[in-house]
């Protein structure tokens, strides 16, 4: 078989899941009276979250931010917020939240680390070493499998009847194809996607959801300079909410991934072609980040 025959046949296959997928009415998930934890919830998308898990009656939001500073912010938001501080690549600061957050129903794993803000070392040729794609793979693969090795075990003790439990891995677009201008970020969600499908198998006897969310363009810091069109934090966490309360466990909510992963069914040497040749002449950019 050659390497299009491959490719073709691997994104084939990874699509009619995606697509075949029917929604499982045993693993339905209600936000109302929910406990959630959200990493990076202090801004972007992981605010978002917070937001709509507010606004649609969740019991407790542990909200969570790497940066103390935040924390205030945070706390303000409602009473039913419970601000704390999380590097998630932080193993004492994993289990300190895993021993407060006893009540936990929801994780959801927002917190990401886009990569260097040197372009060079985000990518595994030009890169000094490898130290850029290691952070990467640390914080958007490791550390949302800790977290959920801590908190799985929790939420199921915090089931009952009719109760479904649930952990959100926000993924990507760029899991599906390597996007040259963030190899690095794009290599850690490819394997985030990998170790939450691994996950789902082996809690799929469990009343557990298991969600991957492909997340296309958000009104984010790390939305590509020029981009005109994007759903609000807000509007993203809502289309993923719905999606969870009808038991669906790959989640698409923006046309943009479904697109994208069509394109590379069809074709996937010519999609990877221009990927390439725009890589070439006219780059990726997002705006400067902490």
């Amino acid at each position: 078989m050659n390497r299009r025959e491959t490719l073709a046949g691997m994104a084939l296959s990874a699509s009619l899941v995606a697509t075949a997928q029917a929604a499982d009415a045993t693993k339905r998930v209600d936000i109302k009276g929910a406990v959630a934890l959200v990493t990076g919830s202090n801004r972007g998308i992981g605010r978002g979250f917070v937001d709509v898990l507010l606004a649609r009656g969740a019991k407790r939001v542990y909200a969570t931010a790497r940066n103390p500073k935040y924390l205030a912010e945070l706390a303000a938001l409602d009473k039913r917020v419970v601000p704390l501080e999380l590097d998630v690549t932080n193993d004492a600061h994993r289990r300190a939240a895993a021993e407060k957050a006893q009540d936990l129903t929801m994780l959801i794993n927002n917190a990401a680390y886009p990569g260097s803000d040197k372009d060079g070392e985000r990518r595994f040729l030009s890169a000094t070493n490898l130290d850029d794609i290691k952070r990467s793979m640390d914080t958007n693969c490791w550390s949302p499998a800790e977290l959920a090795r801590l908190f799985i075990p929790i939420i199921l003790k915090n089931g009952s009847p009719g109760k479904v439990g649930a952990v959100l891995n926000i993924l990507s677009g760029g899991a599906l194809f390597c996007l040259p201008e963030f190899t690095s970020y794009s290599t850690s969600k490819a394997a985030e996607m990998m170790m939450t499908a691994g996950l789902r198998a082996e809690t799929d006897r469990m009343p557990i959801l298991i969600a991957s969310v492909f997340t296309g363009g958000v009104q984010t810091r790390a939305l590509p300079v020029g981009a005109t069109t994007a759903a609000t934090p807000v509007d993203h966490a809502n289309e993923v909410f719905d999606a969870i309360a009808q038991g669906h466990s790959t989640i698409f909510p923006s046309t943009g991934p479904v697109n994208m992963r069509q394109r590379i069914c069809e074709d996937p040497d010519g999609f990877e072609r221009r990927i390439i040749d725009r890589f070439h002449t006219n780059p990726v950019k997002i705006a400067p980040y902490e």
